[in-house]
């Protein structure tokens, strides 16, 4: 197995650390900034590039797509062209006019592509999604999510209006940066089938994008979901509420804690150890696509369920900047 980092911040080199740990050891890195390449924190031995196309010629067998947002869809066409396999980061792109580009991709199974969406890995949503199975909540009433985080404190040692999340010429915007709320309602409730927002710029942030966004969302399945969406908060929050016929749900990504509830008591729950770190998302996310490239099964979260997703993201946007309810 030979893999390709595309983007070294601090998510590429996770990447290029979990690869290592999963037993993967001809390793190559893309970095187009002339930068050294900080190989105090990667593993030895990782090959570099300057130039992409040259790298994509080496024959990798997997593309790893970790560069800002609006270079993903280049980087990702070109990789598929390549014949590699592909590991993107979400979201696929900041806008819909290129995407057209992914439709001969969408019929074949060769090359395979996986969408970073690690947050499906996370065993709380997932015996979410498992009372669903099993009928244990009854007709889903309404689910109501919340997430917030500072954006300055993400990378303390880098100037956060240079980042990628903060500035609109590299598809930042507190709804693509943090569209894994959005894919992880996808997943559990179904495809939107209108979509309204409010928000904007709202904060004394200095960005170019917007920092606060309320979405309502009803889904094809009857589904009503609001979600709230922030770059402003201390301490961070990311909390799921859930009222069905026959009880109420709570997860709490920081509390590490999943209950399911009826009349007040305790009927379901699911907590992680204090150990448990968020890592472990992304090397169970990454283990699965290579055994998957193995054996030939479906990628977790596919090509289109990362289109899907980002049509919902770019709706939202589009419904702040035109103030009123717009339908996909």
């Amino acid at each position: 197995m030979k893999a390709l980092v595309v983007g070294l911040g601090s998510i590429g080199v996770r990447h290029l650390n979990n690869l290592y740990s999963l037993g993967v050891r001809e390793l190559g890195a893309v970095r187009t900034r002339n930068l050294p390449p900080p190989r105090e924190i990667i593993p030895k031995d990782v090959t570099f590039f300057q130039d992409l196309d040259f790298a994509l010629s080496q024959k990798f067998d997997l593309v790893i797509v970790a560069n800002p947002t609006s270079l993903h869809l280049e980087t990702l066409v070109k990789a598929l062209k390549a014949g590699s396999n592909v590991y993107v980061e979400k979201p696929l792109a900041h806008e819909r006019q290129y995407l057209t580009e992914l439709t001969p991709y969408l019929i074949s199974t060769e090359p395979k592509v996986l969408v970073g969406c690690q947050l499906r890995m996370h065993p709380g949503l997932q015996k979410i999604e498992e009372w669903i199975n099993e009928s244990k909540l009854g007709k889903i009433y309404s689910v109501q999510v919340d997430l917030g985080e500072y954006l300055p404190d993400w990378h303390p040692w880098e100037d956060y209006r240079q980042s990628y999340a903060a500035r609109a010429d590299q598809g930042g915007g507190v709804i693509l940066t943090l569209i894994h709320e959005l894919d992880y309602l996808h997943w559990l409730f179904g495809k939107p089938k209108d979509v309204y927002a409010i928000g904007g710029h709202r904060t004394s942030l200095e960005l170019t994008v917007e920092d606060t966004a309320l979405i309502t969302l009803e889904t094809e399945r009857g589904i009503c979901i609001q979600l709230r969406m922030d770059y402003w908060r201390k301490p961070p929050t990311r909390h799921m509420n859930i009222v069905a016929e026959k009880g109420i749900v709570d997860w709490d990504y920081h509390t590490r804690l999943t209950t399911l509830k009826q009349n007040g008591k305790i009927l379901d729950q699911i907590e992680l150890p204090p150990t448990w770190d968020r890592n472990e998302l992304f090397l169970s996310m990454m283990r699965e696509f290579l055994e998957g490239l193995s054996n030939g099964s479906t990628p977790r979260v596919t090509l289109q369920d990362g289109i899907d997703v980002l049509q919902t993201a770019l709706t939202a946007k589009e419904s702040i900047q035109i103030h009123r309810k717009d339908f996909l």
